[in-house]
Formats: C-alpha cells, sequence, structure tokens
C-alpha cells in the first residue's frame, strides 16, 4: 500500500522551488516616496529614531519626520532627516536615510509620518516610548518579541496569509489574514523587537530587490514597534553586509565605527551595541566576527569582545535600576539541533584557541539570557555553565540559552534527528517567534509562539506551545561556588520535550499535543536522517511538486 504524505506548505510553497524567491527588478516604490520605514530606539528615553529608503533618479535632498500625540498630526513637530547613497547593488544606486524624533515623553504614544523632500508621505505609523524610573511600575509587564531568520518569502511569524508563492508579505497582503495572531496581532500591544540575525534570505539577492521587499514587509511591524537588530551569517557577504550596515545606522550605536563596500563605507558600529529597554539591558553581538567577517579596527572580534566586557561591568554597576541583561547574537552557545550545535557553538563559546569565549564572560557578568536565531527552531536550556546545569529557573545560577530562529524562511528547516540534550528542557521545530513578558526586576515570562502552517490545522496558528517562568531575586555575577552541579532536584529532573513538526512523516510515536520524549531518537538517528534525507535532497527540506510518498513497511 502506498501511503501519501500531504503538507500544506508542499503545495502552497512548492513554487519556489521554480525560483519564485527574487522579484522582477522592478524599482519599489514612487521614486521619490519614504517607503521600508522602521524604527529603533534612541539614546534615551525622550528619542526615537526612524529610517527608510528612496529610489530617487539622483541623490535628493533630505525627508523629515513629523510626529504628534494626536492621530490627526495636529500640532506636530518636524525634524529634518538625513540621506545617503547605497552604491553596493550591481546597477543601481539608491538612497537611506535617518531621522530623529525628539524630547518625547516616556511610556507616552505617538502618531507619525515620514515625508520626502517633496512632501510625499507615508501612513501614519504609530509607537509607544520606553518608561523611565517614574512610569516603569505603571507599564509593567512590557512585551518584547524575539526572533531570527526571517525571510522576504516564507516569512510565517508576520501573518497567516505569507506563504512560499511569493516574497510580497506586506501590510496589503496580511489586510486578509487573521488579525488576532502573527507578529501583526502584537502591533498596540509589544514595545521592543528583537530580530537575532538572517534577513531577507538575503538582501543582496535580486541586485538588492530581495532586501527591498523584505523590509517593505516588515515595515508593518517594525513602522510600530522599534526594530532593534544583529548580524546573521546571511549578511556575511560583502553585498548583504553592507545591507544590514546601512539599512540600520540609526540603531544607537555606542561602539565606534565599522566599514563596508558601501562608498561611503564608514557606518556607525551596528555589529555590536547595548541599549536599555525598561528593565532589560540587551547587548547585541556579532558571532559572525568568530567566522571571518572584519571590517575596520572596531569590526573585528577583539575589539568586540573588549567592548562586551566592559559594557557588561557598566550594566552591573546599573542592575538596581535595569536588573535584567540579555545579550543576542545569531549563532547558538548551546543547543541540540544539529552539527551547528556542535562545532560552531563551540567556538563562540570557549573561543578561537582558548580566547574571547563568551561562556565565561557571561557567568562572570550575570548575563541572564543568551538568545539567538541560526537554527530554524526553538530550545530553551536549563540554566547552564561548563556542561552542567540546574532544572529549576527559580534563582538561576547561571545563564539561560535560547534558540528562536524559526520566524520562517525559504530554507525552511529540519526534523529532530539527535537525541534532545539533557541540558534542554524543551525545543521545536515548528515556525514561531518568542515573547519575553517583563513583569518586574525578578520575574520573566518567556513564551513560544506556534506559527508554523504545514502540519497543523489553522486554529492553531498562534497558540503557545511553550513557556518558561525566569524567578531571579538577585541579580549580578554568578558564582563559582554555587555554579549548577548538574543534580536533579529533590523532586527528581522533569522530562525533555520535543514538539516535532516532522513527526508524522519520521512515523514517531507521539501524543495529541505533537509532544514526545527525547528518548524517542535514542538508537534511531542513522535511520531517521537516512529516511528524511531520501526526500530531501541536501539534508534540507526541499520543495516538491507532488506530495511525497513512501511504501507502507
Amino acid at each position: 500500500m502506498v501511503r501519501y504524505w500531504t503538507m500544506l506548505s508542499v503545495i502552497t510553497l512548492s513554487k519556489f522551488a521554480m525560483g519564485a524567491d527574487t522579484p522582477a527588478r522592478t524599482t519599489p516604490g514612487s521614486g521619490s516616496a519614504p517607503v521600508q520605514v522602521h524604527l529603533a530606539l534612541g539614546y534615551t528615553v525622550n528619542e526615537m529614531a526612524v529610517a527608510w529608503a528612496s529610489y530617487d533618479a539622483t541623490r535628493p535632498l533630505p525627508g523629515s519626520v513629523r510626529w504628534s500625540l494626536s492621530k490627526d498630526l495636529s500640532n506636530a513637530t518636524t525634524a529634518q532627516g538625513d540621506v545617503r547613497p547605497f552604491t553596493a547593488d550591481a546597477g543601481r544606486v539608491w538612497y537611506t536615510h535617518t531621522a530623529n524624533m525628539t524630547g518625547l515623553k516616556p511610556s507616552t504614544r505617538y502618531y507619525y509620518q515620514v515625508l520626502s523632500a517633496s512632501a510625499e508621505s507615508t501612513s501614519t505609523f504609530s509607537f509607544k516610548t520606553q518608561p523611565d524610573a517614574s512610569t516603569i511600575a505603571a507599564n509593567l509587564p512590557e512585551r518584547h518579541l524575539i526572533f531570527g531568520d526571517m525571510g522576504a518569502s516564507d516569512a510565517f511569524s508576520l501573518c497567516s496569509k505569507c506563504s512560499g508563492t511569493s516574497p510580497k508579505c506586506d501590510a496589503e497582503t496580511c489586510a486578509t489574514a487573521t488579525q488576532t495572531a502573527g507578529l501583526i496581532s502584537e502591533v498596540g500591544t509589544a514595545t521592543h523587537i528583537t530580530h537575532c540575525g538572517d534577513y531577507a534570505y538575503n538582501f543582496e539577492d535580486g541586485g538588492g530587490t530581495v532586501g527591498d521587499q523584505f523590509m517593505a514587509n516588515i515595515e508593518q511591524v517594525a513602522a510600530n514597534i522599534p526594530y532593534m537588530t544583529s548580524i546573521g551569517n546571511h549578511e556575511n557577504s560583502a553585498g548583504s553586509l553592507a545591507h544590514y550596515t546601512e539599512r540600520f545606522r540609526h540603531v544607537p550605536s555606542n561602539s565606534g565605527t565599522v566599514a563596508t563596500e558601501n562608498v561611503p563605507g564608514v557606518a556607525p558600529n551596528n555589529w555590536y551595541y547595548s541599549w536599555d529597554a525598561g528593565l532589560v539591558h540587551y547587548v547585541a553581538m556579532s558571532t559572525e566576527l568568530y567566522f571571518g567577517v572584519s571590517g575596520g579596527p572596531d569590526g573585528t572580534l577583539a575589539a568586540m569582545y573588549e567592548w562586551i566586557e566592559a559594557d557588561l561591568t557598566k550594566a552591573n554597576n546599573n542592575r538596581a535600576n535595569v536588573p535584567w541583561i540579555v545579550v543576542h547574537g545569531h549563532r547558538a552557545i548551546y543547543c541540540s539541533g544539529g552539527h551547528d550545535c556542535d562545532d560552531q557553538a563551540t567556538t563562540v563559546r570557549d573561543g578561537l584557541n582558548g580566547t574571547y569565549g563568551m561562556e565565561e564572560m557571561f557567568f562572570k557578568h550575570g548575563v541572564d539570557l543568551y538568545v539567538n536565531g541560526h537554527e530554524h527552531s526553538w530550545e530553551r536550556t536549563y540554566p547552564i555553565y561548563k556542561g552542567k546545569f540546574d532544572a529549576s529557573y527559580d534563582s538561576p545560577k547561571a545563564t539561560i540559552y535560547v534558540v528562536t530562529g524559526a520566524a520562517g524562511c525559504k530554507e525552511l528547516h529540519k526534523p529532530w534527528t539527535h537525541p534532545q540534550a539533557n541540558f534542554t528542557a524543551f525545543r521545536s521545530n515548528t515556525f514561531g517567534y518568542s515573547r519575553l513578558n517583563v513583569h518586574n526586576h525578578t520575574h520573566l515570562h518567556f513564551e513560544q509562539v506556534q506559527t508554523d502552517p504545514a502540519i497543523f490545522d489553522s486554529g492553531a496558528y498562534g497558540t503557545v506551545i511553550d513557556d518558561m517562568w525566569i524567578v531571579q531575586p538577585t541579580h549580578g555575577p554568578f558564582s563559582a561556588a554555587a555554579a549548577p552541579s548538574g543534580r536533579c532536584p529533590i523532586d527528581g529532573c522533569p522530562s525533555a520535550t520535543s514538539y516535532d513538526h516532522w513527526h508524522s512523516f519520521l512515523r514517531l510515536d507521539a501524543g495529541a499535543d505533537h509532544t514526545f520524549t527525547a528518548t524517542a531518537f535514542e538508537g534511531r538517528e542513522k535511520e531517521l536522517m537516512s529516511t528524511f534525507q531520501s526526500y530531501s535532497g541536501e539534508g534540507q527540506w526541499m520543495r516538491h511538486q507532488n506530495d511525497v510518498q513512501w511504501e507502507e513497511p
């Protein structure tokens, strides 16, 4: 008997096998009109930065931004922006713009528009400013969103209408989507986004037009919620690195400058930098500096390591006001999803030839969380140090490591084919994004929201599949004497759990909620990988024109 395995995404996404991932080489927008609007936090709670693009035939005059407490923009304040050419795309020159909204009140909603020099304006967007010490208590909990690895196509976490049949998933596309799920549903509630690397797949593709479309897609959330970033391996090429550096030059860089192939090539350093968002001190780092990326005196691994050390020292001295420290980069330090969790994670964790290892620095400075993408999955460890962990999130004695790289891209994701590591509490290879709910000085609540279109019914889109509460009454450097021991709590170690996109395809036994324990894989790794690869080419699920089928054993 022949059994047919049918997935929604095999049908709706397969057109990308024929090259639909690159949009036509057309200039977006109307030339001088401001497009691809996205926010970033300013240097203080009284500032908000905005960036956009234009595609003028010649260098335009600077545009501007106007903002107001009123939706109709009455009594608006206006600030002029700046402009510079982007020259790294073959066959075209276009322009990046930035402007700063200043004199803002903390914890306050504002409305704004971006205008070209000829008064072409965007839609009206809105944002809420960050709190200060006098307003933070009344604005808790705060919701921060975190994800990595989102493409122009297959950006399933944006909204339920995103697919692989087109790279276009902008506000027009999402207007017909379910408005109560996906990232679009977080507008008006979330106050902060962290994107942990890998954008567009790739910024430079299609002569840069894939990057254009991605930025047009993300505008519907990034123009309303500050969109903070770090670099991924898909920004490693010279062209995509220039795109990243120039498109996000408005972030609150505090670490010097970097150089790219764009002319002029020097820009504020957004490869690593830091900022405060309410009760959280965020540090963006570039794991790609471990793997050959460089650019100017500040764009080196040695410079980054030294700078992060100094920044964490300063942040520890301010923990009475900003208690939580979250570092984010792209590649993992601890995970169990594949070979990247071995050699690459070891490089970032332990350093190159024993130097520049991040695990020791995080432990020394009491970093609460390290968050990354790269693996197209969700995975959370217990507090862990040098391979030993405590199976509890109550008063952690070491850093907790979180992988959240499943926002959706054309590379899709792989099945689990390795046993789950004992230091991992939960992992999922469904698409999704994370919520970091900051309740107060001592309590964080992490949630993973599932946005998988491929195997679950439509009612499952936007549901929370995993969560954890972190309770930390004493912030500060961790102690070697109290470091995790690897012993189970008195009531025993909890079972590790996987939530698997692929369990029916690989004929794994799972509960009704699609979960199963890590032991489901033990002794079957070779068999499962062989089954998977027989249908997926080079170890990655490739889209097929027809349903996948196999013989019933």
